[in-house]
């Protein structure tokens, strides 16, 4: 597996992680019974849910700009290097 597809698995367990631990905090009312409650059930699969559409959402909107991101930063970094390859030009050409 290399390093990418790993970041990418952590960053999954990560968001599991996340989104389950706070549908348990938001669904689990009582301790009382083994067996999880039709209340109970439908919230998490209602947090759940809600927690998955926003992040596929909020991928989406990734996606759409972060090419817009790359091309500005690529601008700015060709921007400095040619204001420095620039100065270099200049300071070889000035005596010293």
């Amino acid at each position: 597996m290399d390093t990418l597809q790993l970041r990418n698995f952590k960053d999954f367990l990560l968001l599991y992680n996340q989104i389950s631990e706070m549908c348990f905090k938001k669904c689990a009312n009582t301790f009382l019974s083994r067996e999880i409650t039709s209340d109970e059930d439908f919230c998490i699969n209602n947090c759940a849910q809600k927690y998955i559409h926003a992040n596929h959402k909020i991928m989406e909107i990734f996606m759409e700009v972060q090419p817009a991101m790359v091309r500005k930063r690529m601008e700015e970094i060709n921007t400095t290097q040619a204001a420095l390859e620039a100065q270099n030009q200049q300071a070889e050409q000035s005596p010293q």
